[in-house]
């Protein structure tokens, strides 16, 4: 899920005034890094043993590291990117018998800039007993939360105007009162005026409707069966102005609804966005609709994000009602959910 907060202030200066802009751009997306170190009681004494990369971004790598020495246990993240990012995290130390021997859970938020190691594991208790784990295994399992993939940029310009965010205000207008408009969108006895420039620039749908000889195109006149009216206007606005406004009333349903109008007229960016948002809302009691609408639409990340919840969540996901009806009507994937897990636990 992202969300975006802007704040603009002005400093008077001897030259004239001079706007400030803040922008900042939060995301929460889960990650879950499990490293198993064999012979742990050999790792050399205040050495970096390095661990597992991974991609916090498509554009952000981070890596792990492990160092100890005779007081102390380390576990290190390093981001190797360009991109300063905020993270939570919660780390748990186990042996190879999934015994959990350490656990971290805080809302402590760590800063990573670039290059720069960040120690995330807080003082281990009884220390000594890590020279003696079983099968000389630990187990780290380290799960991070991102809070912000761009952290706070500030812009300073004198008598410029915000041109995006202009543009993004007429084009809303546009959409608003209807200038000019030369197509209609019907729901049952409702209206939504629009113009084709954009419909078809920002839709394949659409355009592939325009550029035929379709009724709709000489008529230029779309009648809508399958999405509300709710749905539709939030669609055209977000075509517009590459967003749409979030009421509270707005549930599960209605983010399927519109994950399903973004799907089936081709907005990629929407059905990307609609993904977040319905996975911000995940619960144990729903998630497994989610995994389920995402496999009817074919959704690989989706379903992806929806298993990993699963998996971070399992035991509190397994013990409600909403699994029980999963495992009825999706007996073999849920088997296979329980089995894999079982195998992650217990293969060191």
């Amino acid at each position: 899920m992202t969300h975006k907060c802007e704040k603009i202030g002005s400093i008077n200066t001897m030259e004239g005034w001079i706007d400030t802009k803040a922008i900042t751009r939060i995301s929460t997306k889960m990650h879950r890094i499990r490293w198993t170190i064999e012979n742990v009681s050999k790792v050399a004494i205040d050495t970096k043993l390095s661990g597992p990369d991974f991609h916090l971004t498509p554009t952000c790598m981070a890596a792990t590291a492990f160092k100890r020495n005779t007081q102390y246990l380390y576990v290190y993240v390093c981001n190797k990117s360009d991109t300063e990012i905020q993270i939570e995290r919660k780390i748990s130390l186990f042996d190879c018998n999934d015994k959990k021997l350490h656990e971290n859970i805080d809302s402590r938020i760590y800063t990573l800039q670039k290059d720069a190691d960040i120690h995330i594991l807080s003082n281990v208790q009884d220390r000594s007993r890590f020279d003696a784990l079983p099968n000389n295994t630990l187990v780290i399992d380290l799960s991070i939360s991102m809070r912000g993939d761009i952290i706070t940029k500030i812009y300073r310009f004198q008598n410029i105007i915000d041109s995006q965010g202009k543009l993004m205000e007429d084009l809303k207008t546009m959409q608003e009162n209807s200038v000019n408009s030369d197509v209609s969108l019907h729901v049952g006895n409702e209206q939504i005026s629009a113009h084709w420039s954009i419909l078809r620039s920002r839709s394949p749908y659409f355009k592939k409707m325009f550029d035929s000889e379709m009724l709709e195109r000489f008529e230029n006149s779309i009648t809508v069966t399958d999405i509300s009216l709710h749905t539709l206007k939030k669609l055209i606005q977000f075509l517009y102005t590459a967003d749409f406004v979030e009421n509270d009333e707005d549930d599960l349903e209605e983010l399927f609804n519109l994950y399903y109008s973004a799907d089936k007229y081709e907005v990629l960016d929407m059905r990307t966005l609609c993904g977040f948002k319905i996975m911000s809302k995940a619960t144990s009691d729903n998630v497994c609709q989610i995994f389920q609408f995402a496999h009817r639409h074919n959704d690989k990340d989706l379903k992806f994000q929806a298993m990993e919840f699963i998996r971070f969540h399992s035991n509190a996901v397994f013990q409600t009602d909403a699994w029980k009806k999963f495992e009825s009507s999706e007996p073999l994937t849920a088997e296979l959910f329980t089995f894999c897990l079982k195998k992650e636990k217990f293969d060191c």
